[in-house]
């Protein structure tokens, strides 16, 4: 064989593998595939072509080699998201001993062996090859490492920077996807595609994919370049149709631009309406949902896209195929948007409490009750069923997940002395510096809950009062609904005294004197309640509740 079909042959086993029935066992052979080969000749046939590769690396050129990376890092792609199993092709078994470790890692003797071989040719290698070498090693997440401390992703991008010029849009996309996935931001690297992104005069060489990788991998990356997400956001607005985006293609660029915090109301205008006008959502992963409406929550929420996607998850037979993230990330989207949709959050409440040992990361837990409580809705049998898993992730809370867990609680009115314990006041203490204003007032509500609770679950005496003296040291707004209430009041000679601290930390609204009676006077704006619906948000159900048991 020569060089070229070598190269070939890893390319061509890693198609095979990829399609429906790769590689499929004869009906007439006894556990065999590709034709009528016994395990034996299999192996034999994989581990010469093997070896001849290896033996023959240095004679490669830059195609060859970077065929040959490519090939065997998809292989090693697909073995990896494959677990062992019985009755499994030959050709897997086989692959795995070659190109996987015990662990069913890539084989990084084989993978560095690959990257010095690279190194000795780099300086010849061209822009398809360069992204595609990147590419390659993303894929199996691995980055080699060199004796003087380098890596061969700092070389790559230095190679690329002195041929910037010759990348196409489908390179760009390769080589930026590929330091986002393997975290390693070069920012020379960056500012320089970016640049060559922006100087073309249109970008009708960039296929949605294209575009949606290259946005995102900046994003991911935190690399900012204000100019490429405005030329690539003016691009698809001004663009007649979206219909060649493929659903992710949507989800990846909006995550990007709410991601890099980059606002542009008519990309997401434009992308919003195409899916409202879009017949069926079926083609939507979950994950794309959940994604979309985080971005739009976390940006410029539309509410006909809110309704559109809250109804097509709550009309499935089941939410089997979403993962813990995805139910969490979908209330939280609804819940700081404040729509208001009780057949979605019923749906999902019932999905989160059959699956809730799934649930292994602590914001997904703190997330979720959080959502609840900040809509009102008191799900006391989600609450409870959450309690031991919100304990046992205790440890890996941020300051704002263990202040929005405590919180949560305070709002659903559940108690829970198991998840509010010592330990979870020694952790509060712990990151008592940690903590912003406002997980300083939701633990202040919460300890006003705890007291009423008679828990023994309390606050240090200093802590707890620089909770109090935070929350109180909140500006009232005053709406323009209590101006007219207030100038009512004093026009039938009552008096009104306005924002009036009491003693829990609360401010009423108005208290006035009738008949030597002290009345306190809430009102209740638009504000209190999740969008025109008549529910009161979580905050207000906790005043309303506190207020009179606490004040009086």
């Amino acid at each position: 064989m020569s060089r070229r079909d070598v190269s070939a042959f890893w390319t061509c086993i890693s198609k095979l593998m990829t399609k429906r029935q790769p590689m499929q066992r004869s009906k007439s052979s006894n556990n065999n595939n590709i034709g009528e080969l016994s395990f034996e000749d299999m192996e034999y046939m994989l581990y010469t072509i093997f070896d001849d590769t290896a033996n023959g690396i240095e004679r490669c050129d830059m195609r060859g080699l970077t065929e040959t990376t490519l090939g065997m890092a998809k292989i090693v792609k697909t073995l990896s998201q494959q677990s062992k199993r019985r009755g499994e092709d030959n050709s897997r078994v086989i692959l795995r001993r070659l190109l996987l470790s015990e662990d069913m890692k890539p084989n990084e003797r084989l993978f560095q062996f690959l990257a010095g071989a690279s190194m000795d040719k780099l300086d010849r290698f061209d822009a398809r090859c360069l992204s595609n070498l990147a590419y390659a090693y993303a894929l199996i997440d691995y980055v080699p490492e060199f004796d003087d401390g380098s890596d061969l992703f700092d070389h790559i991008a230095m190679k690329a920077v002195d041929i910037i010029a010759e990348f196409n849009a489908q390179d760009m996309s390769n080589i930026t996807w590929a330091y986002a996935t393997v975290k390693k931001p070069h920012p020379v690297l960056f500012e320089a595609m970016g640049d060559q992104v922006v100087a073309r005069e249109h970008l009708e060489e960039f296929d949605p994919q294209a575009l949606s990788n290259i946005v995102w991998a900046y994003a991911t990356s935190g690399v900012p370049h204000p100019s490429l997400f405005e030329k690539v956001a003016n691009y698809i607005v001004e663009s007649k149709s979206l219909d060649r985006f493929i659903p992710q293609d949507f989800s990846n660029t909006i995550w990007a631009y709410a991601t890099a915090g980059v606002r542009h109301p008519s990309l997401f205008d434009k992308v919003a309406n195409h899916i409202v006008e879009s017949k069926s959502l079926d083609r939507f992963e979950p994950q794309a949902l959940s994604n979309i409406l985080w971005a739009y929550a976390a940006q410029v929420p539309h509410p006909k896209l809110f309704e559109k996607l809250a109804n097509h998850i709550a009309g499935l037979d089941n939410l089997d195929r979403f993962n813990p993230q995805d139910l969490s990330n979908i209330v939280w989207a609804y819940a700081t948007a404040r729509v208001h949709h009780p057949e979605l959050f019923q749906r999902v409440a019932e999905a989160a409490i059959q699956r809730k040992t799934e649930f292994s990361k602590s914001q997904a837990v703190a997330n979720l009750l959080w959502s609840y409580s900040a809509m009102g809705i008191v799900d006391k049998k989600l609450f409870l069923s959450f309690m031991p898993t919100a304990g046992k992730l205790i440890d890996s809370d941020t300051n704002q997940g263990l202040a929005n867990i405590a919180w949560a609680y305070a709002v659903a009115d559940v108690d829970a002395p198991t998840l509010f314990n010592a330990h979870f006041i020694n952790k509060c203490v712990e990151k008592e510096d940690g903590f912003e204003i406002e997980n300083f007032r939701q633990l202040h509500q919460w300890h006003l809950w705890q007291t009423k609770e008679k828990s023994n679950s309390r606050l240090p005496v200093d802590f707890q009062e620089r909770c109090y003296d935070i929350f109180i040291s909140e500006e009232p707004t005053v709406s323009k609904l209590q101006d007219d209430v207030v100038a009512q009041l004093s026009s039938i000679g009552l008096d009104p005294k306005e924002e009036v601290l009491m003693g829990s930390g609360y401010r009423i609204d108005a208290v006035v004197e009738v008949n030597g009676k002290t009345i306190g006077i809430e009102v209740d704006g638009p504000s209190h309640f999740i969008g025109r619906s008549k529910s009161p948000t979580g905050s207000t159900i906790l005043k309303r509740r506190q207020v009179p048991s606490i004040d009086g």
